[in-house]
């Protein structure tokens, strides 16, 4: 679905100015069988089968493609960001810090930075399942890992060689079909119903076990303006 490049020092170094930079990973949902390995997957868990019932609502949604970045985001100034390999995430922020932070960055070749939709972030998972497919885990295997139990896919307590509990990983850890972080801090995301409010969380965080909060793991809250030391906004174009 897309070539991940070689990652160089330059673009560590660098704000993200182009579509072509090789921390961007483009998702497109509009790609022909993008959804069928999941939703032609018949499975007895409970779990897999609400995310199933999940990603056919995502799929009814006409998502346009999108494009995530390989790494958390770390600070870099007042409402700034970057993303760089080896710092620590820009955990300690409100979603409204993060709802300021993305209008005050720079367009990428006519595109807006936004906070990811819940409905984003599961046509990620989607992509990252098909990419664990093609790396040679069956289509059980992958549903396992991101819906019930991600401690092989990310910085959690119950990882190996995890911090177990004592602290955050630094960006750019533990590879996974080319992206990192996965883990290692909840992700905060936006609501696509403006009529709910509030936001969610989403995945797991360095000081939870794989299977208490995996990658598929949502929560919505409704405390726009509370910081929480354990999340970072994940951010798409």
């Amino acid at each position: 679905m897309i070539g991940f490049g070689n990652y160089t020092k330059k673009a560590e170094a660098t704000t993200i100015t182009t579509l072509a930079d090789n921390r961007l990973v483009k998702i497109n949902p509009q790609e022909e069988g993008f959804f069928n390995e999941v939703l032609n997957f018949n499975s007895k868990n409970e779990a897999i089968n609400m995310f199933i019932e999940a990603v056919a609502e995502v799929k009814e949604a006409s998502l346009e493609a999108f494009y995530r970045v390989m790494y958390d985001p770390t600070e870099a100034g007042d409402h700034m960001v970057v993303f760089q390999k080896g710092n620590r995430p820009a955990v300690g922020h409100s979603y409204n810090w993060w709802v300021e932070t993305v209008s005050k960055m720079s367009r990428v070749e006519g595109r807006q930075w936004h906070i990811a939709t819940e409905y984003q972030y599961y046509a990620f998972l989607v992509w990252l399942i098909n990419q664990l497919v093609k790396i040679g885990k069956s289509v059980e295997e992958a549903l396992h890992q991101v819906v019930v139990n991600s401690k092989q896919l990310g910085h959690y307590y119950d990882s190996e060689n995890s911090t177990e509990g004592k602290d955050f990983e630094f960006t750019g850890s533990r590879c996974v079909c080319g992206l990192y972080d996965l883990a290692n801090t909840f992700k905060i995301l936006q609501c696509s119903n403006s009529e709910v409010g509030g936001f969610w969380f989403a995945g797991g965080s360095y000081y939870f076990n794989g299977y208490d909060d995996p990658l598929a793991f949502l929560n919505h809250d409704t405390d726009v303006d509370n910081d929480y030391d354990d999340s970072v906004g994940l951010l798409v174009l």
